[in-house]
């Protein structure tokens, strides 16, 4: 499938694409992190027959509702491609284990030889974090490497 990307200065993004029953659709990525999704008009394809404003909670709740991203799919379909690949999501106590502290304190890659290569934290997330990342309660992590190592990586996030 197709999708269109038309980048809208000093608005954000715009994704468009046409469904199997010929319905064009599109999703403004606002930069304050609103979404608009549009349904465009079949007469008029510049005009919209229906469009939703969402805030970014709005957003994250719908992208669960539909499946999840791509990119969380992806990270789901490569567990099956390599083998020996573990993949765990890790949410955050509110107290104990690495809360309040950051990744660098746990030593996580050298004890563990897993990876903290994102966190999820409310509807905004963090690609790769830095050893200076500060864990927030609820924040979740994800951990990928060895199934051994993941586990250990998981016990010493939550304590």
């Amino acid at each position: 499938m197709e999708v269109i990307e038309t980048r809208l200065p000093g608005m954000g993004i715009r994704y468009e694409f046409t469904s199997s029953t010929d319905d064009r659709l599109g999703v403004l990525v606002r930069r304050d992190g609103r979404r608009d999704l549009m349904l465009y008009d079949h007469e008029d394809p510049d005009s919209c027959s229906f469009s939703l404003e969402l805030n970014a909670e709005e957003s994250a709740v719908l992208v669960e509702l539909l499946g999840g991203s791509k990119v969380t799919e992806r990270i789901s379909d490569l567990r099956h491609e390599v083998e020996g690949l573990s993949i765990e999501w890790v949410t955050m106590p509110a107290n104990g284990g690495l809360t309040g502290r950051t990744i660098g304190d746990g030593g996580i890659r050298s004890a563990t030889g897993a990876s903290v290569v994102a966190v999820i934290r409310g509807a905004t997330s963090v690609p790769g974090p830095g050893p200076e990342f500060l864990f927030e309660p609820g924040d979740v992590a994800l951990v990928t490497g060895s199934v051994e190592g993941v586990q250990m990586a998981a016990r010493l996030l939550v304590g």
